[in-house]
């Protein structure tokens, strides 16, 4: 069957409240945690100090690796999650087999990094479409990251689930866009819509426990991960509702 928008919406917000989502939010708070106490910072700008080019606050490099050791760390981890919950909640019932967490682990990271510095290169381009054409340049760039964006929406899941190469999960999940634009739009406009209360929620809750000693910053990392794994579990969803031949 096709997959509806109101059904992936409401499974993946119940799901979001089980057992197995809550490991990964707290799996990525403590990821996080970790790495912000690392020494040091790798880039860093300098307050008050004017550039050659007449303004501004320059860049500095400090050479000090840990910090992007750190990050790298993170964005790893975060990957990995991914993966894993896209393989959890692609099931009906959203069990944690010993599969999920250890199938062809690194080539379903390598992939899934891969969809992500697609994306990211997707999104970096603006900078250069607007130096070149100005307003005409973003808009151009705007219209293109959206259906990059489409395009590419079901691609984690059939690395995830199904072990395809990046190249694969592109064609593929094109072909789900090619078959349901309509759906596919009004699912990605709905998941920005729900994520953007997602977000005015944890910075309700952030004021409320912030200051509250050790607990308030780990429930504030906590609540910032809800955007990420909401939007895992609803690529999982919606792939499950896929109909076989848009696989």
């Amino acid at each position: 069957m096709a997959f509806s928008v109101l059904t992936v919406l409401r499974q993946s917000l119940r799901r979001l409240a089980t057992g197995p989502a809550l490991l990964v939010l707290v799996a990525l708070a403590v990821v996080q945690a970790i790495a912000a106490f690392v020494p040091g910072e790798f880039v860093r700008t300098t307050p008050g100090v004017i550039s050659a080019g007449g303004g501004g606050m320059p860049v500095v490099i400090t050479g000090n690796p840990l910090p992007l050791l750190a990050s790298f760390v993170v964005a790893v981890v975060g990957v990995y999650l991914a993966l894993v919950t896209i393989r959890v909640f692609a099931g009906q019932w959203g069990i944690v087999e010993r599969d999920h967490l250890t199938h062809r682990v690194g080539f379903g990271v390598a992939n899934l990094l891969g969809v992500s510095v697609v994306l990211a290169i997707g999104l970096g381009a603006g900078a250069f479409l607007a130096i070149a054409l100005g307003l005409v340049g973003i808009a151009l760039w705007a219209v293109l990251f959206l259906v990059l964006l489409a395009a590419s929406f079901f691609a984690p899941a059939f690395v995830a689930v199904e072990d395809d190469d990046i190249l694969t999960a592109f064609r593929k999940s094109f072909g789900v866009l090619r078959r349901s634009p309509g759906r596919v739009a009004a699912l990605l406009f709905a998941l920005v819509v729900v994520n953007a209360l997602l977000q005015a929620l944890g910075g309700v809750v952030t004021d409320a426990v912030a200051s509250i000693g050790v607990v308030g910053p780990l429930v504030v990392t906590i609540v910032s991960g809800l955007g990420s794994v909401f939007l895992w579990i609803a690529i999982a969803r919606a792939y499950d509702h896929l109909e076989p031949t848009a696989a």
